[in-house]
């Protein structure tokens, strides 16, 4: 009779075992907040709802990466996460003394290194469509405080 063989070096298993992380540091710190009712919500009523859906799909994630027996994990690629960690640095850095629309061109051209797939053309019509969506949505639709361009 042959054993079991671990099939837990997945994509899903380490992306479930995220998840229910991140919902159980949730947990741990809605715990002190007001819970309430449904007519008499408190301030930790929706957050425990989704923290609650989170680790649901976390657990799900889980089972379905022991379950099956997909593809190992790929090498860990540092440059990807120096690129896109540094264009949300590139954001805040910028948001306040630069306005929204040049922060977000900077955001996406930070991004940009990421890959070395993406082509400057394609990240700049998305640089400029984000910032166009974001300035009508965020100040002219729901007239948030923040300036365009410095």
């Amino acid at each position: 009779m042959r054993s079991p063989t671990w099939r837990g070096n997945n994509n899903d298993f380490y992306s479930g075992l995220l998840l229910v992380t991140v919902a159980t540091v949730a947990l741990l710190y809605i715990r002190t907040l007001a819970i309430g009712t449904v007519l008499q919500m408190g301030p930790g009523y929706f957050p425990l709802g989704l923290a609650l859906v989170l680790l649901g799909m976390g657990l799900c994630l889980v089972v379905k990466g022991l379950l099956t027996g997909e593809k190992p994990v790929g090498a860990f690629h540092l440059r990807p996460l120096f690129f896109i960690l540094l264009s949300f640095v590139a954001f805040g850095v910028l948001v306040e003394r630069a306005g929204l629309i040049l922060a977000i061109l900077a955001q996406v051209a930070t991004a940009h290194f990421a890959s070395v797939e993406t082509k400057w053309q394609q990240s700049l019509v998305t640089g400029i469509l984000l910032a166009a969506a974001s300035a009508v949505i965020f100040v002219w639709l729901l007239r948030i405080p923040v300036s365009l361009l410095p």
